[in-house]
């Protein structure tokens, strides 16, 4: 590695990694980038400038497209994969068009011929290091806010308790799992029913009030009772008493939402991406027969539990914004030009306040995959309003760009899903299911020594499916 010169006075400086296996072209490259007022590291290799990306400490990498052991593209992609937000600036002494091509697709900052003017390269990476603090402070005003709203989703605390409550005559109410705006949900038991564990979710005083939202609640529990599928949480009762809250009892889960699972675990591998996604699907394929459009898919209504051994099990969680096509009703709670759902993962259309359809979920499903791939969400910014402008207005970064090596006709589902136009996506959630599935693997606890493949689950739950069985057993 080159010794960095001293930064001149009044410089504002910043970290440049400078790879090119041409020791001689590198020295001088880096000198005129030290006198500019950048701290310069130089290495020779690919291999070499990899080990340095994990540090954090970078701004601009430059490197050369044609060396020995990592060619800058790969360089390129293998850097966006730890880093996507780092600016990359290639040259090459022998540009041609399919190098070049491939730069702007995998996000390269820029693509430069040498011989590169000393004072042309100064230029670039003076732009590409600006470009580096403004993602920098940008992405630390969005963790800032997001953490600020995460803390105060921490803190919710109900107006009242109901912690050793006996409501409905018959749950005793236990300890708080979570708070909201328009519910808070409890550990209860069924103090009638062999102290069955089930949650209950009550409703806000400050909900109360409104009757759109009292209405929504109910609809929530009504509408998550008339599918009764088994990736869809079970509603087991809603009851609304005078001197009591409505509340509404679903069955107990254990497990982490998908958003958790994502944060804690790292990126999901293509099966396992599948896996959940098929669930989703299936879930959204009963509840659209039904008439029924969820609208608020997202990492944290994707509950992740496990069934016989079998994990990742998914359980879809909030109907609360769940629209009924076709009745009139959810039109007087949902007027058109409303944006309903939560930003990085609604539909353009969604984000125009256009009508959603079956579509829009399965846009959100494309969404959630991306996430599950690339452990970011498709489009974030500052606030709400730039996150839906961003939705309706430009594409996320490429898959690829930032997980290379997946397989290209998995990423073409994920993609064909995110179309903007509802006509280019899958029309059906069993559509996009069955293009999925060459991939769908279930995972099943390291602690089971059966085949994941046959503890999966399989039993058809409809009462279709019920009666049919009886019959057979009383034949």
């Amino acid at each position: 590695m080159g010794t960095p010169e001293q930064e001149p006075l009044g410089k504002v400086s910043g970290r440049v990694l400078l790879v090119d296996d041409n020791g001689a072209l590198r020295r001088v490259f880096g000198r005129a980038l030290a006198r500019a007022g950048y701290t310069v590291v130089e290495v020779s290799n690919g291999a070499e400038a990899m080990t340095l990306v994990p540090e954090g400490e970078l701004d601009v990498v430059v490197s050369d497209v044609r060396m020995p052991d990592m060619n800058g593209v790969e360089l390129l992609m293998a850097i966006h994969e730890r880093d996507a937000d780092l600016p990359v600036l290639l040259m090459s002494g022998d540009p041609d068009l399919d190098t070049a091509m491939k730069a702007v697709k995998f996000g390269a900052f820029e693509y430069l011929a040498k011989p590169v003017p000393l004072s042309g390269l100064e230029t670039s990476v003076a732009r590409a290091m600006e470009l580096r603090r403004s993602r920098v402070q940008a992405k630390e005003a969005l963790e800032a806010r997001s953490g600020a709203r995460r803390m105060a989703a921490q803190t919710v605390v109900p107006a009242e308790s109901y912690t050793g409550a006996l409501l409905g005559g018959k749950y005793r109410v236990g300890s708080l799992i979570g708070s909201g705006g328009m519910g808070a949900v409890y550990e209860a038991e069924r103090e009638d029913l062999g102290r069955m564990k089930v949650a209950v979710k009550v409703m806000q005083s400050i909900a109360r009030g409104r009757e759109d939202l009292f209405a929504r609640f109910r609809r929530e529990a009504e509408t998550v009772a008339a599918i009764d599928h088994p990736n869809i949480v079970r509603v087991l009762d809603f009851q609304s008493r005078s001197g009591e809250p409505p509340f509404i009892v679903m069955e107990r889960l254990h497990g982490a939402p998908l958003g958790v699972a994502i944060a804690s675990q790292g990126q999901f591998s293509v099966q396992r991406t599948a896996f959940v996604a098929s669930q989703v699907l299936s879930a959204l394929s009963a509840a659209h027969t039904a008439n029924i459009v969820h609208r608020d898919l997202k990492p944290d209504n994707v509950f992740l539990t496990s069934v016989s051994g079998v994990l990742d099990i998914v359980k879809l969680l909030d109907f609360g914004v769940a629209k009924m096509l076709g009745v009139a009703r959810d039109a007087k709670l949902t007027q058109t030009g409303t944006v309903m759902g939560t930003p990085a993962y609604m539909s353009p259309e969604q984000a125009r306040g256009a009508e959603a359809d079956p579509r829009s979920d399965l846009y959100a499903v494309g969404c959630l995959m991306y996430e599950a791939l690339t452990g970011r969400p498709p489009f974030t910014g500052d606030n709400y309003n730039a996150i839906v402008f961003a939705v309706q207005q430009s594409s996320p970064a490429p898959i690829i760009g930032r997980r290379p090596g997946l397989d290209p006709a998995f990423v073409a589902v994920v993609e064909k899903a995110m179309a903007r136009e509802v006509w280019a996506r899958f029309q059906r959630a069993d559509e996009m299911a069955a293009a999925l599935s060459p991939w769908v693997a279930p995972r099943s606890s390291p602690l089971l020594n059966s085949s994941p493949a046959a503890l999966a689950p399989t039993v058809d739950r409809t009462p279709v499916a019920k009666s049919k069985r009886r019959r057979r057993r009383s034949q």
